[in-house]
C-alpha cells in the first residue's frame, strides 16, 4: 500500500503531535507515524511540569569530584554505565566543553524566546482539546537541604526576575502552609517557581492533544518506519503497513531521531539520558499539591492520577542497555523522609530517555542538505514543555509562514 499527503510527521509524541496540529491548521494534509499509540515514549514519564521558567540548561559538571563521584555510581542525581561508553563518550565530551559559563549563558539567551511560547502554546491546545481540568497552576517547589545551596541559586532568581517571572525564596512556615504533609525539619528553606503549570497526568494530556489532531482531520498510523528515503520532489518512509510518501517530511521521533536520520547521511551530535519513574501511594491523608524538586539529590515528587511520582535524576547509558533503576532506589527513603508515602503502585519503574544535543537546546529546523525533510528534536528535560512552540515553530518555517522568533539558535548547522 502506498498512500501520499502534504506532510508527515514521524513520531507521535508531545513534540510530533504538537507540529502535527500546527500544521494540519495551516491546511496541510498530514499523517503522524509511530510504531505506538501517541503519547507512549517520553512524553508520558516526565515530572508534568510546563516549567516557564525553565531558561536556565543544566550543565554538566565541571569540578572533579563530582565527575568522580559520577564516574563511580556515587551519586544519586546522575548515574554512568562503563559498559556503554564507546557509545556515550563522545557525547559526554561534546557536553562537558560546552558546560562553561560562556555556552550555558548563550543557551540561557536562546531559551528566553522559546519558554516565552510554552505557556500560551500549551494552553491553545488544552482549550481546544478540552483538557484544561488536567493542568494546575500552582507552581513548584524547589527545596534546600542547607543554607549555602539556597545562597547559590541567587543568580537564578535574578535572571528570572529581569524577565518578569514570579519566583522566591520560602521559609520553612511558608513551605509547610503551602505543603502541610512534608516534613521540614530536615530542610533550609525553598524557593517557590509561581509561574509554572503542572499536570496530573501528562500521558493523558498528550493523549487529549492526539486526539484533537484527529478531530482536525489528522491521519494517525501506527507502524514502525524501518526506513527513510528521497521520491521524486519529497521523501517517503516504509514500514510494515507499506510505504508513505509526503512533499515534506519532519523527523520529531526524539531519542530514535538520530539513527534514522544517520541513514540518509545526516549525523548529529545527539546523546540521550535515561530517566525513570515509578508511583507511590501515599499514607493516611498526606498528599501534595504541586511537584517538590530535591536538585541536591536528583529526584522530584509530583503529584499524579496514580499517586505520588517519584523521578530520578540522568542515567548516561547507550539507549537499549539494560534498565538499572539505582537512582530511583537511593532517592526512595530520601523522599519519604520528605512525605509519607508508602507501597508503589507499579510492579516495576518505568524508564524513558531524553533526546540532547551537547549545548542542551533543541534542533528546530531544515536537514541540512535535504529539501523537504525538517528537524524537530532534543528538547532534553524540557520536550514536555517545549512540544507545542516548537511545534508551532517548525510549522511556520514549513509552511513560510513568518515565525513567531528567531530560528536561527536551533538549526542544525550550528554543529557544522
Amino acid at each position: 500500500m502506498t498512500s501520499r499527503h502534504d506532510a508527515i510527521v514521524l513520531g507521535a509524541g508531545i513534540v510530533g503531535i504538537s507540529t502535527a496540529i500546527n500544521l494540519r491548521k495551516r491546511g496541510l494534509s498530514v499523517a503522524l507515524i509511530d510504531r505506538r499509540e501517541p503519547g507512549e515514549e517520553t512524553s508520558f514519564g516526565n515530572a508534568g511540569i510546563i516549567q516557564r521558567e525553565g531558561v536556565h540548561p543544566y550543565l554538566f559538571p565541571r569540578d572533579l569530584r563530582t565527575i568522580v563521584e559520577v564516574a563511580l555510581r556515587r551519586r544519586t542525581e546522575a548515574n554512568f554505565h562503563w559498559s556503554s561508553l564507546t557509545s556515550t563518550a563522545p557525547f559526554l565530551w561534546r557536553y562537558f566543553r560546552a558546560s562553561t559559563s560562556i555556552g550555558g549563558r548563550r543557551t540561557f539567551e536562546a531559551n528566553i524566546q522559546l519558554f516565552a511560547r510554552c505557556l500560551s502554546a500549551h494552553e491553545t491546545l488544552m482549550e481546544e482539546a478540552g483538557s484544561a481540568d488536567l493542568v494546575a497552576k500552582r507552581g513548584w517547589i524547589r527545596i534546600f537541604r542547607d543554607d549555602g545551596a539556597m545562597a547559590a541559586a541567587q543568580s537564578q532568581l535574578d535572571d528570572l526576575a529581569e524577565l518578569g517571572l514570579d519566583a522566591g525564596y520560602v521559609d520553612l512556615k511558608e513551605l509547610g502552609a503551602l505543603e502541610p504533609h512534608i516534613e521540614t525539619g530536615r530542610l533550609a528553606g525553598g524557593i517557590h517557581y509561581r509561574d509554572p503549570w503542572t499536570s496530573s497526568d501528562p500521558g493523558a494530556l498528550v493523549k487529549s492533544y492526539a486526539e484533537l489532531f484527529t478531530s482536525f482531520g489528522g491521519e494517525t498510523i501506527k507502524a514502525d518506519v524501518s526506513g527513510m528515503s528521497r521520491r521524486d520532489s519529497g521523501w517517503a518512509v516504509t514500514g510494515e503497513a507499506g510505504e508513505f510518501q509526503a512533499d515534506q517530511m519532519a523527523v520529531t521521533l526524539g531519542p530514535w531521531s538520530k539513527s534514522l536520520l544517520d541513514t540518509v547521511g545526516i549525523r548529529l551530535p545527539m546523546g540521550i539520558k535515561r530517566g525513570y519513574h515509578r508511583h507511590y501511594r501515599p499514607t493516611g491523608n498526606a498528599y501534595l499539591s504541586r511537584p517538590l524538586v530535591d536538585d541536591e539529590n536528583g529526584f522530584v515528587l509530583a503529584p499524579m492520577a496514580k499517586g505520588i511520582r517519584l523521578t530520578s535524576g540522568a542515567e548516561f547509558a547507550r539507549h537499549g542497555a539494560p534498565k538499572t533503576p539505582i537512582q530511583l532506589e537511593r532517592a526512595l527513603p530520601l523522599a519519604r523522609d520528605l512525605l509519607p508515602i508508602g507501597d508503589s503502585v507499579e510492579d516495576e519503574p518505568w524508564m524513558g530517555a531524553r533526546p540532547v544535543f551537547p549545548d542542551m537546546l533543541p534542533v528546530v529546523g531544515p536537514a541540512p542538505g535535504c529539501p523537504g525533510l525538517w528537524l524537530n528534536f532534543g528538547h532534553g528535560h524540557h520536550g514536555f514543555t517545549l512540544g507545542p512552540a516548537t511545534g508551532e515553530l517548525l510549522a511556520q518555517m514549513m509552511t513560510g509562514e513568518a515565525p513567531f522568533c528567531d530560528p536561527a539558535p536551533y538549526r542544525a548547522e550550528r554543529f557544522g
